[in-house]
């Protein structure tokens, strides 16, 4: 069968929610995987003129029938604002619903790290749907109970979003963690897998 779809060269994917927070709420259903071939319905456009370019995930982890186990690996991401003290949730496609939040007891060590050139090291999972709260970690994790959805939706920072992530080669939990993701940035994100690229558009 023949398939005139092109396929991007570096394939860029939809991040979900970080596993390992069990208590994260999801307000949704997972949305269904994409198809692998190159389309609009990939591109998302944003108000000030650029294009963020995102694609779910192949998952080809299984021999057998059964899932093969697949060790994390570091993620790495930028955001258009100075964002990294504040608390992400995820949103729809349309960024006009919640799909999960986290828990007060989840964000224990999850606030991200400063990298080098604006980079931050990702420990919550963010992706294309990230969208970025008023509160602090600190002022989220003091709260007795998780927002409403209702609230969080309207505490949102208008506009705050990520604009690059990148999955390194790099198996999460390692020594020098931070030292070998500048390492990387250094020298040009070699052998990293760009998931989302913001691409801008000319004037």
């Amino acid at each position: 069968m023949t398939n005139n779809t092109k396929i991007l060269p570096a394939a860029v994917a939809l991040l979900t929610m970080a596993a390992g927070c069990s208590t994260t709420k999801d307000t949704v259903p997972p949305e269904k995987a994409m198809a692998v071939g190159w389309h609009t319905k990939h591109e998302q456009s944003n108000a000030d003129g650029s294009t963020v370019i995102a694609m779910k995930p192949i998952t080809d982890n299984v021999r057998g029938g059964s899932p093969v186990a697949v060790l994390a690996k570091v993620r790495i991401y930028k955001t258009n604002g100075d964002y990294d003290n504040y608390v992400p949730v995820t949103l729809n496609d349309s960024r006009d619903g919640l799909v999960s939040y986290p828990a007060p007891s989840d964000l224990h060590g999850a606030s991200p790290v400063k990298l080098d050139d604006g980079f931050l090291l990702d420990r919550r999972g963010v992706g294309v749907n990230t969208a970025f709260t008023r509160w602090t970690y600190a002022e989220y994790a003091e709260m007795q109970s998780a927002p409403s959805p209702e609230e969080i939706m309207a505490n949102l920072i208008p506009g705050a979003r990520v604009t690059e992530l990148y999955e390194t080669p790099l198996t999460t939990g390692i020594p020098d963690e931070t030292a070998k993701c500048n390492e990387l940035i250094k020298s040009g994100l070699k052998d990293c897998k760009t998931l989302i690229v913001q691409i801008q558009q000319p004037e």
